[in-house]
C-alpha cells in the first residue's frame, strides 16, 4: 500500500499536472502493454516499445509490470468471455462495493481498494463473498488504463473463486475508445498503435483481441436485486423508449463498433448511444451554465424512470461530483470523485460500500463515513 507520508517523488509525478505530463512524453512511461491479439488461430502478448510478441493461450498468463509503488503481478488468461447477465440477486446482506471514473488513475485505485481490504498488499482479491461494482470509465485521461484493465480482469476471476463477483458496467469513455475517438487518450498511448503495426489505437480493443471481446461483454445497465448500476444514468426518454435491460445491453454492445464516419445512427440505437442513453446522461445533476442535457428531474420522474427497470436507487459516476452523495431522496447514489491528489500529495477518491447491510462512503484513507445526502 502507498503510504501518504512517505509519497515523495512518487506522489509529485503522480500528482503531476496533465500539461507537465504530456511535455515528459510517453518515453517517460516504459513500454506500453501487453496488449493480446489474435494471431494464427490464437493470441499473442504485444508491448510497444518492448521486444518480440510473446504466444499465449487460454490458460496461461502475462506479467503485468510495476508502477511506482504497486506491484507487478500475473495475470491467468481464459477463453473469450461471454456476455453477463443483466440481473443479478444478491439479497440485502450482501457486502458491495461501488467505484466508478477511474480514468487511467491507477496507483490512485489500488490506494482505495486496499485502504478498503478489497484486495491485498499483493493485489490479490480479498472481499471474501463481497460484490464490487465498476461503473465505467476507465479508460482516457490518466496513463494507465491497461493495468488497471488487466488488474480488474484478474480480479473478476478471483472474486468468482470466492464466492463473490466483480461486475463492470460500460461508460462513454469506453465506447469512444473501441470506437476509434481518442480525444482524451493520454499521451504515452500516441505512438502505441503505430508501433504494434496498426493504424488506430482503437484496433488493440477490437472484436478480436482479448480485452476487445472481454469489454463487448459487459452491460450498460446492470440491476442488483433493486438497484440499477449505470455509468450516466436512466433518461426519461431511455425510460418510455420500450426496451428492457437486455434489449439495452444487446443493442449498445452492437453499437460499439459504430464509428462516426460511418452510417449515422438511428432510432433506438440513436438514443442509447447519445446524450440520453445510459453512457452520457447527466439529467440527475444541475451543472452551472450547462443546458445541453435538459433540464434537472424531478422526484417523480426519477421514481419512474427507475420503476421501469425494476429499481429503488441508481448508482452512477460520470459527472463530477465534489463528493459522493446521495440525491432525490435516496434514490441517486453519485459515487464519482475524480482520481486525484489533493495539496499533501494524498489520493481524492471516494466510492460506496454496503457492510452489514449499511451504505457508507469509502476513501483512499481507509475511513468510512454516513452517505451525505442532498436535495
Amino acid at each position: 500500500m502507498i503510504r501518504h507520508r512517505r509519497f515523495g517523488l512518487i506522489a509529485a509525478f503522480l500528482c503531476m499536472p496533465a500539461a507537465a505530463i504530456s511535455q515528459a512524453g510517453p518515453d517517460a512511461f516504459g513500454p506500453d502493454g501487453p496488449y493480446v491479439e489474435a494471431k494464427g488461430g490464437g493470441w499473442v502478448a504485444r508491448v510497444a516499445g518492448g521486444g518480440s510478441d510473446v504466444p499465449v493461450r487460454a490458460g496461461g498468463a502475462i506479467d503485468i509490470a510495476a508502477v511506482g509503488r504497486v506491484p507487478a503481478f500475473r495475470v491467468k488468461l481464459r477463453p473469450p468471455a461471454v456476455p453477463s447477465p443483466d440481473v443479478l440477486t444478491l439479497g440485502e446482506a450482501a457486502q458491495m462495493f461501488v467505484m466508478a471514473d477511474t480514468h487511467g488513475e491507477y496507483e490512485i485505485m489500488v490506494e482505495l481498494l486496499q485502504a478498503q481490504k478489497i484486495i491485498d498488499r499483493k493485489l490479490g482479491w480479498s472481499f471474501g463473498r463481497g460484490h464490487m461494482v465498476v461503473t465505467g470509465d476507465i479508460f482516457d485521461r490518466g496513463p494507465h488504463q491497461l493495468q488497471i484493465l488487466w488488474l480488474l480482469y484478474k480480479l473478476e476471476d478471483e472474486a468468482r473463486k470466492a464466492g463473490g463477483g466483480l461486475h463492470i458496467v460500460l461508460g462513454n469513455h469506453e465506447a469512444m475508445i473501441v470506437r476509434g475517438d481518442l480525444r482524451y487518450l493520454h499521451p504515452r498511448h500516441a505512438g502505441t498503435a503505430a508501433a504494434l503495426g496498426h493504424q488506430n489505437y482503437a484496433d488493440l480493443f477490437d472484436a478480436s483481441t482479448l480485452l476487445g471481446v472481454w469489454l463487448r461483454s459487459k452491460p450498460s445497465l446492470f440491476r442488483i436485486d433493486d438497484m440499477l448500476f449505470a455509468h450516466g444514468g436512466v433518461s426519461p426518454d431511455l425510460a418510455k423508449s420500450g426496451m428492457n435491460l437486455s434489449d439495452i445491453n444487446l443493442r449498445l454492445r452492437a453499437v460499439l463498433d459504430w464509428r462516426k464516419d460511418g452510417p449515422r445512427l438511428s432510432g433506438q440505437d440513436a438514443l442509447l448511444a447519445g446524450e440520453a442513453g445510459p453512457l452520457w446522461y447527466r439529467g440527475y445533476f444541475s451543472t452551472p451554465g450547462n443546458t445541453k442535457y435538459g433540464p434537472v428531474l424531478g422526484d417523480g420522474e426519477v421514481s419512474q424512470a427507475l420503476a421501469v427497470f425494476g429499481a429503488r436507487r441508481i448508482f452512477v459516476g460520470h459527472t463530477p461530483q465534489e463528493h459522493a452523495n446521495l440525491l432525490f431522496g435516496g434514490k441517486v447514489a453519485a459515487v464519482h470523485v475524480y482520481p486525484e491528489c489533493d495539496k499533501d500529495g494524498k489520493p481524492v477518491i471516494e466510492a460506496a460500500i454496503r457492510l452489514r447491510g449499511v451504505w457508507q462512503v469509502a476513501d483512499a484513507l481507509g475511513a468510512r463515513k454516513t452517505f451525505p445526502e442532498s436535495r
